[in-house]
């Protein structure tokens, strides 16, 4: 079912991207709330807050990023399978499908859409996609889970590792037979 979800927030991304790609002129601004909030396309080459977007190598690292993020999430979605993760797993879920939604777009055409700008008074918010809110969601999600989630803490705190018996099968065996000769 998280996959589902995955997959849900990748296709509500990359619509969002494709209705703004066909519908806006690369950096038209369109005023939706005058003042506040506008559609304003724009292409990202690089990361949060246009970090390593001046350079020529940068796409490439962020690329690969998105895609190891993208694995290990995916991953850990399906690791945490005790009921008391179920909120990690959702905020892993979320991070997963805005990592995802950014690497389609660095992979198709080397920059990332973003379009959604907001102003407040003379300072205007850098702008980003449906897919950076999904990931800013989950990562402020995780943190507030992993630091106050009282019933997470608890279970990790009780939950103990089983110790590992490094013995060789043959040391075993002179077990079972010393023991037998007694």
């Amino acid at each position: 079912m998280l996959y589902l979800i995955v997959a849900l927030l990748v296709v509500i991304d990359q619509i969002t991207k494709m209705l703004v790609i066909s519908r806006v002129e690369l950096h038209q601004v369109v005023p939706i709330i005058d003042g506040f909030f506008s559609i304003t396309f724009v292409k990202n080459t690089g990361g949060a807050f246009s970090f390593l977007s001046d350079t020529t190598w940068g796409i490439f690292i962020l690329t690969a990023l998105s895609v190891v993020v993208s694995i290990i999430t995916l991953i850990l979605i399906r690791y945490f399978k005790q009921s008391y993760y179920s909120r990690v797993r959702l905020a892993l879920t979320v991070l997963a499908g805005g990592a995802i939604g950014n690497m389609i777009d660095r992979i198709w055409s080397g920059a990332v859409v973003d379009f959604l700008m907001f102003d407040f008074g003379s300072y205007t918010f850098p702008i980003f996609n449906f897919a950076d809110m999904c990931i800013v969601v989950s990562c402020i999600s995780l943190i507030f889970i992993l630091f106050f989630d009282r019933k997470l803490i608890d279970a990790m705190s009780q939950e103990k590792p089983k110790p590992k018996s490094h013995k060789r099968v043959s040391d075993e065996q002179e077990e079972k037979e010393s023991t037998s000769d007694e």
